[in-house]
């Protein structure tokens, strides 16, 4: 289902289903670079994946993504708005370290230009920057999130860009439709 207009970056609580047939993004390719193995990849890219996204304070995302297939533990990411780098611990990723924070739309479109796409101008004009990678240097990656007008209706929506040391890099866009 499309999100509603009150469903903004600023209020982005809510249950999101990602839509594989208007995502862009090849998951299982962008698990490869990350390292992740065939049988997490496949069960992985033939789940059905949920973002159930939280806010505990206004510059801080909670997100629960859950994957209904084969028994896959789901995973919880903090996201505290304020461009400054953390360590932690991730069960498919291992030792990763990243950041997040509010970007405008032309710092967007210098972070990769070739996925910048339609975003809405609301949060004044604001998106949000996720980026990070492995602490051993193995894969990088960022993400821009934002809402968009695809397949008819509003939907919220995140650019990936994941490169690994060797140059390899995927590039999409992963498509979130509203539950609740």
């Amino acid at each position: 289902m499309a999100a509603p207009a009150s469903k903004t970056l600023a209020n982005l609580t809510g249950s999101y289903k990602l839509n594989k047939s208007l995502s862009t993004a090849d998951i299982a390719s962008i698990l490869a670079l990350q390292g992740t193995s065939i049988l997490i990849r496949k069960a992985i890219a033939s789940a059905s994946v949920t973002l159930n996204i939280s806010q505990p304070s206004t510059n801080e995302y909670k997100i629960e993504q859950t994957a209904t297939a084969a028994s896959i533990p789901g995973t919880t990411e903090q996201y505290i708005l304020d461009g400054e780098w953390r360590t932690n611990k991730d069960a498919f990723f291992g030792e990763v370290r990243g950041r997040s924070q509010w970007i405008n739309l032309d710092e967007a479109k210098a972070k990769g230009p070739d996925l910048a796409g339609g975003w809405e101008d609301s949060d004044e004009g604001k998106l949000i920057l996720a980026e990070g990678g492995s602490t051993d240097g193995k894969w990088q990656a960022f993400r821009i999130w934002g809402f968009e007008e695809i397949g008819g209706g509003r939907r919220y929506t995140q650019s990936v860009k994941v490169w690994n040391k060797d140059g390899e890099e995927v590039k999409g866009k992963m498509v979130y439709e509203f539950v609740e």
